[in-house]
């Protein structure tokens, strides 16, 4: 298991629980990668990719190689699920303007420029040539950098990937299960 802290809010405390593991309390949702952020959710599956959070509770996301992004303010949390839809998309921007407030952010295990290939014409179309790296006749995606230019640079980042290192879950890697990381926000 990896947890995060912050300084900003010691009430909330994330943590990445590695496969086999499957949460049994707290609220889940049906991810879909787009740009759908639920306010203090109470229901299960409901469709959306973040969570924006002020009340006491569990919250989840699952990935596998997408980017899971944790943002504390004082007063408030959010958890971001964001591939490269995502991302192309703005959710991660859109989570940080909801906070009125400054905002620690960590960035849970993913695909990393190591070994995310990514087709060049899709990468150019959604992000631009900077973000391709090419090794032989492959390119791969820095998603990490993306998140740099997109969220600036008070962002902190797991070293690890999730294609190449052993434990995690990965479809590109063929690693089965989910990585599932809890958002704990605590009334104390």
């Amino acid at each position: 298991m990896i947890k995060w802290f912050s300084k900003l809010n010691k009430k909330v405390t994330f943590s990445l629980y590695l496969p086999p593991y499957v949460p049994k309390e707290g609220i889940r949702l049906k991810q879909n990668h787009k740009t759908t952020i639920l306010t203090n959710p109470q229901d299960n599956n409901q469709i959306a990719d973040g969570i924006f959070a002020s009340k006491a509770g569990k919250y989840w996301i699952k990935t596998a190689d997408c980017t899971c992004v944790a943002f504390v303010g004082q007063t408030s949390a959010g958890i971001v699920h964001a591939g490269w839809r995502g991302l192309s998309s703005g959710i991660c921007q859109k989570m940080k303007n909801l906070f009125n407030e400054k905002v620690d952010m960590h960035v849970f295990p993913f695909a990393k420029r190591c070994c995310y290939e990514f087709g060049k014409k899709q990468a150019i179309k959604h992000f631009g040539k900077s973000y391709l790296r090419k090794n032989g006749n492959k390119f791969y995606l820095d998603m990490q950098q993306i998140l740099n230019d997109q969220l600036g640079r008070n962002i902190s980042f797991n070293e690890e990937c999730t294609i190449c290192s052993k434990g995690f879950a990965s479809r590109r890697g063929n690693k089965k299960g989910f990585n599932w990381i809890k958002m704990e926000i605590s009334d104390k």
